[in-house]
C-alpha cells in the first residue's frame, strides 16, 4: 500500500503560508457598495476578511500527522479475530467433518443426491449470480439518473411513503382489522405531516446528493471496492458461523449417540459480541474510506479526479492502519449495545416467568442507544477520514462544528436515506423481473422450483438485487454525510475547486435556510 499523503493534503487544505485561523469565506453580495461598485449583488465571492457574519468561523480542522490512534482497541480487536479463526477452522471443521463420518457411518450418505439435483442447484446459482450483474448495472445507471433527477427522486420517495402507508390502511379496513386500520392510519397522518414539514428542504437535501454522486461517479472504483468489502463481510459470517459450531460441539455432551450443547453464558455473550464488533468494523471502514476519497475530492480534487484514483488506495490505506483503532473504537462502543440488545430479545422470547414487558421495555431501550450511537458514529467517522483524528476528538469536533453552524436539528433529516432506499427497492423489483424472466427462458428454477414458481424466482432475485443496491447506496449516503461536514467547514475550498456545484449548493442552501449560517 502506498503512504497516505498527508503532508500533500495538508499542504493543499491550508495553504504553505496560511493558517487555518485565516481562511476566506463565500459571501453572498446582496449590497454591491459593500464590495465596491465592480461587484453585482447577489454573486457569489470569497471574502478573506471573512467580514459577513457566521458563516467565517474558524471552525477549520487540520489534518493529523500519521500516526496508530486508539491502537490498544486495534490490538483487542485482532485478538479476538485470531481466536474466532482458530475456533471456526480448528474446532468448527473438525464438528462438521465429524458430523459427516457419523452420518455416513449411520447409512445416511445424503440420500443418494442424482445428478438431477446437481443441474437445479447450479441453475439457481447461476440465475442469482446474473442477477447480481443486472443489479451492479442498474445501480449504476441508477447514479446517472438521480444525478439529473435527485429533487424529484426525493420528493417521490415522501409521497411513495404516503402511497403505501394508505394502502396497508385500506387492506386492513376491507380484512375488517379496524385496529391495525386506525393505527395505520395515525401512521399515515404524521407520515403527511412529516412530508409537510420537511417538503421545503428538498432543494437542498437534493443539492446535497447531487455533489455526493459527482464525488463518488468521479472515483466510481470506490463502489468496486465496496463489493469486494461486503464480499468479505459475508465471509465473515461463514467463518463466525463455523466457530459458533465449533464451541457448541466442544461445550456438548453426548450420551446413546445424541448430543446436547451446553454452551455457558460467557461463550455465548462473547461470541455475539465478536460478530457485531467486527460487522460493525468491516461497515466503518468502508465508511471512513468513502468519507476520506470524498474530502479528497473536495479539497485536493487533483488526486481524485479518476475512476482509480490515488485518494482511494490512500484512504482506505488510512482507514486500515492508522485510524482503524478508532474504528474499531467507536465499533466496540455499538457493538457492546448490540450484544445486549440481542440478549435481551433473547430472554423476552423464551421468558417463561411474566417478565416479557419489562424485557420488551429494556429491548427498545437498547434499540434506541444503538441507533444514537450508530448516529454518532456516522459523524465521528466523517472526521476520522477526512483529517486522521482519534475516535473521541473526531466526535468533539463534529459536536462543535455543527453546534457553532446551528446546524442540529437540520442534520436530522432523513430524506436523502428514504431516497436511496426507495431507489433499493425499485432496483430490487427491476433485477427480480429480469430474474424471473431468464428463469423462463432458461427453466434453471423449474428443476429446483417446479414449474410455479415465478412468485419465488422474483422474491429471490428481489432479495439479491436490493442487496446489492444497498451497497452502493450505502457509499453514496456516506459521500453526502461528508458533503454535509465539508460545507460547514470548508465552503471556501468548494467554490474554488468545484464552482459550479458549490454555487448550486448555496443557491439552495439560501433558498431554504436563509437565516443560518450566514450564506
Amino acid at each position: 500500500m502506498q503512504e497516505p499523503k498527508i503532508d500533500d493534503i495538508s499542504e493543499r487544505l491550508l495553504g504553505p503560508e496560511q493558517s487555518p485561523h485565516e481562511q476566506p469565506v463565500i459571501s453572498v453580495v446582496e449590497d454591491a457598495d459593500a464590495f465596491g461598485a465592480t461587484v453585482p449583488s447577489g454573486e457569489f465571492v470569497v471574502d478573506p476578511t471573512m467580514a459577513q457574519g457566521g458563516a467565517g468561523a474558524p471552525l477549520r480542522a487540520e489534518p493529523q500527522q500519521p500516526e496508530y490512534r486508539d491502537a490498544p482497541f486495534a490490538l483487542a480487536f485482532f485478538a479476538q479475530l485470531v481466536l474466532v479463526f482458530f475456533f471456526a477452522f480448528s474446532w468448527g471443521v473438525s464438528a462438521l467433518r465429524q458430523e459427516s463420518d457419523d452420518a455416513a457411518g449411520n447409512g445416511n450418505d445424503g440420500g443418494g443426491a442424482s445428478d438431477e439435483d446437481s443441474v437445479s442447484l447450479s441453475g439457481v446459482l447461476w440465475l442469482c449470480f446474473l442477477t447480481s450483474l443486472a443489479s451492479i448495472a442498474i445501480s449504476a445507471l441508477s447514479l446517472h439518473i438521480m444525478t439529473h433527477h435527485a429533487e424529484t427522486l426525493i420528493q417521490s420517495s415522501l409521497i411513495a411513503s404516503c402511497c403505501f402507508i394508505g394502502f396497508m390502511v385500506f387492506v386492513f379496513f376491507a380484512d375488517g382489522i379496524i385496529s391495525l386500520a386506525c393505527l395505520w392510519l395515525v401512521i399515515l397522518l404524521l407520515t403527511a405531516i412529516y412530508a409537510r414539514t420537511v417538503w421545503y428542504r428538498i432543494p437542498f437535501a437534493a443539492a446535497n446528493l447531487r455533489t455526493a454522486l459527482s464525488a463518488i461517479q468521479t472515483n466510481a472504483g470506490v463502489c468496486i471496492l465496496a463489493y469486494v468489502v461486503s464480499f468479505l463481510a459475508n465471509i465473515w459470517v461463514v467463518v463466525w458461523f463455523l466457530a459458533f459450531i465449533g464451541v457448541s460441539f466442544r461445550e456438548s455432551s453426548c450420551s446413546d449417540g445424541v448430543c446436547q450443547s451446553n454452551m455457558n453464558v460467557p461463550s455465548i455473550i462473547l461470541l455475539i459480541l465478536s460478530f457485531h464488533w467486527t460487522s460493525q468494523v468491516i461497515k466503518n471502514v468502508l465508511h471512513v474510506t468513502v468519507s476520506g476519497v470524498v474530502g479528497t475530492w473536495w479539497f485536493a480534487p487533483a488526486d481524485a479526479l479518476s475512476v482509480f484514483s490515488p485518494a482511494i488506495m490512500d484512504s482506505f490505506s488510512r482507514a486500515t492502519t492508522y485510524s482503524f483503532g478508532s474504528i474499531c473504537m467507536g465499533s466496540l462502543l455499538v457493538a457492546l449495545i448490540q450484544t445486549l440488545q440481542t440478549l435481551a430479545r433473547n430472554a423476552r422470547r423464551n421468558d417463561r416467568g411474566g417478565g416479557g414487558l419489562l424485557l420488551c421495555i429494556l429491548e427498545c431501550i437498547l434499540h434506541l442507544l444503538s441507533r444514537i450511537a450508530i448516529y454518532f458514529n456516522k459523524w465521528a467517522y466523517v472526521y476520522v477520514g477526512l483529517y486522521g483524528y482519534d475516535y473521541l476528538t473526531a466526535g468533539k469536533k463534529v459536536l462543535e462544528l455543527f453546534e457553532s453552524r446551528g446546524w442540529t436539528t437540520i442534520i436530522n433529516d432523513n430524506l436523502v436515506q428514504r431516497t436511496l432506499a426507495l431507489v433499493a427497492v425499485v432496483i430490487g423489483a427491476i433485477s427480480g423481473i429480469a430474474g424471473m424472466l431468464l428463469a423462463k427462458a432458461t427453466g434453471w428454477a423449474t428443476a429446483a422450483f417446479g414449474e410455479d414458481s415465478d412468485g419465488l424466482v422474483f422474491f429471490i432475485c428481489f432479495i439479491v438485487g436490493v442487496s446489492m443496491a444497498i451497497i452502493i447506496m450505502d457509499v453514496v449516503l456516506s459521500a453526502v454525510d461528508t458533503v454535509i461536514v465539508s460545507f460547514a467547514e470548508a465552503p471556501q475550498e468548494f467554490e474554488t475547486n468545484h464552482p459550479a456545484l458549490s454555487a448550486n449548493m448555496i443557491q439552495k442552501w439560501r433558498s431554504v435556510y436563509p437565516n443560518e449560517c450566514g450564506f
